[in-house]
């Protein structure tokens, strides 16, 4: 049984709108379920990455870029 299921985003989880399809959301949901760890990876910013993870209920872990320009 899988444990952890990371997933890009652009052209992966999200569509070429920038959306999450019903289908994509009803596998999510069915992992959560199952207690698999859902890993949201990508390119963009945590901040741009966390609305998208909260959608999904996906909130635990975040693979991003850090979260502002300044540290």
């Amino acid at each position: 049984m899988y444990k952890l299921l990371a997933i890009d985003l652009d052209g992966t989880l999200l569509n070429s709108y920038g959306e999450i399809s019903e289908t994509n959301k009803k596998w999510v949901k069915k992992a959560l379920e199952q207690g698999i760890e859902i890993v949201l990876t990508s390119g963009r910013m945590a901040t741009s990455v966390k609305g998208i993870a909260d959608e999904i209920g996906a909130n635990n872990y975040i693979i991003c870029r850090k979260w502002c320009n300044s540290i």
